[in-house]
Protein backbone atom coordinates (compact mmCIF):
# COMPACT_ATOMS: atom_id res chain seq x y z
CA UNK A 1 0.00 0.00 0.00
CA UNK A 2 1.46 3.40 -1.02
CA UNK A 3 1.55 6.84 0.70
CA UNK A 4 -1.65 8.25 -0.94
CA UNK A 5 -3.66 5.06 -0.53
CA UNK A 6 -2.66 5.44 3.47
CA UNK A 7 -3.67 9.17 3.68
CA UNK A 8 -6.97 8.58 1.96
CA UNK A 9 -7.50 6.19 4.53
CA UNK A 10 -7.15 8.00 7.05
CA UNK A 11 -8.93 11.11 5.44
CA UNK A 12 -12.14 8.66 5.16
CA UNK A 13 -11.84 7.46 8.74
CA UNK A 14 -11.64 11.09 9.83
CA UNK A 15 -14.76 12.15 8.05
CA UNK A 16 -16.18 9.02 9.33
CA UNK A 17 -15.78 10.30 13.39
CA UNK A 18 -17.09 13.45 12.72
CA UNK A 19 -20.13 12.81 11.05
CA UNK A 20 -20.18 10.43 14.27
CA UNK A 21 -19.97 13.70 16.10
CA UNK A 22 -22.31 15.69 13.98
CA UNK A 23 -25.04 12.88 13.90
CA UNK A 24 -26.84 13.05 16.93
CA UNK A 25 -27.37 16.61 17.04
CA UNK A 26 -28.60 16.89 13.53
CA UNK A 27 -30.32 13.47 13.00
CA UNK A 28 -34.08 13.60 12.71
CA UNK A 29 -36.09 12.38 16.18
CA UNK A 30 -39.32 10.82 13.68
CA UNK A 31 -38.68 7.18 13.43
CA UNK A 32 -37.94 5.89 9.91
CA UNK A 33 -37.13 2.40 8.56
CA UNK A 34 -37.98 -0.62 10.54
CA UNK A 35 -39.28 1.53 12.85
CA UNK A 36 -41.84 3.92 10.52
CA UNK A 37 -43.23 0.38 8.86
CA UNK A 38 -43.99 -1.20 11.75
CA UNK A 39 -45.92 1.97 12.91
CA UNK A 40 -47.82 2.53 9.59
CA UNK A 41 -49.02 -1.48 9.93
CA UNK A 42 -50.32 -0.82 13.25
CA UNK A 43 -48.06 -2.94 14.95
CA UNK A 44 -48.11 -3.05 18.80
CA UNK A 45 -45.06 -2.76 20.52
CA UNK A 46 -46.11 -5.45 23.01
CA UNK A 47 -46.16 -8.08 19.84
CA UNK A 48 -42.58 -7.44 18.94
CA UNK A 49 -40.08 -9.95 20.50
CA UNK A 50 -36.34 -9.81 20.34
CA UNK A 51 -34.64 -12.66 19.39
CA UNK A 52 -31.11 -11.07 20.69
CA UNK A 53 -30.58 -7.85 23.19
CA UNK A 54 -29.02 -5.69 21.78
CA UNK A 55 -26.15 -4.28 23.43
CA UNK A 56 -26.83 -0.60 22.95
CA UNK A 57 -30.48 0.42 22.46
CA UNK A 58 -31.62 2.94 19.93
CA UNK A 59 -27.85 3.46 19.28
CA UNK A 60 -27.23 4.79 22.60
CA UNK A 61 -25.32 4.53 26.02
CA UNK A 62 -27.86 5.93 28.54
CA UNK A 63 -25.53 7.28 31.56
CA UNK A 64 -24.17 9.49 28.79
CA UNK A 65 -27.00 10.80 27.24
CA UNK A 66 -26.04 12.85 23.61
CA UNK A 67 -22.08 12.11 24.39
CA UNK A 68 -23.29 8.47 24.99
CA UNK A 69 -24.70 8.48 21.48
CA UNK A 70 -21.14 9.91 19.66
CA UNK A 71 -19.41 7.32 21.48
CA UNK A 72 -21.47 4.33 20.85
CA UNK A 73 -21.03 5.55 16.76
CA UNK A 74 -17.86 6.10 16.92
CA UNK A 75 -17.90 2.51 18.31
CA UNK A 76 -19.60 1.08 15.35
CA UNK A 77 -17.44 2.36 12.83
CA UNK A 78 -14.02 1.41 14.14
CA UNK A 79 -16.22 -2.37 14.67
CA UNK A 80 -16.91 -2.33 11.01
CA UNK A 81 -13.96 -0.83 9.80
CA UNK A 82 -11.98 -3.98 11.72
CA UNK A 83 -14.29 -6.26 10.57
CA UNK A 84 -13.57 -5.16 6.73
CA UNK A 85 -9.98 -4.86 7.24
CA UNK A 86 -10.21 -8.62 8.72
CA UNK A 87 -12.24 -10.10 5.74
CA UNK A 88 -9.77 -8.08 3.01
CA UNK A 89 -7.14 -9.92 4.89
CA UNK A 90 -8.48 -13.62 4.59
CA UNK A 91 -9.21 -12.26 1.10
CA UNK A 92 -5.81 -11.29 0.33
CA UNK A 93 -3.97 -14.25 1.77
CA UNK A 94 -6.46 -16.47 0.24
CA UNK A 95 -5.06 -15.09 -3.42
Amino acid sequence: MDKRDKTLIIVAIIICVIICCLAPFIASGDPDGLEKSAEDAKVPEEKATVAVEPPFPDYTFEPLEALGEVGVLILGVLLTLICGWGVAEIVKRRS
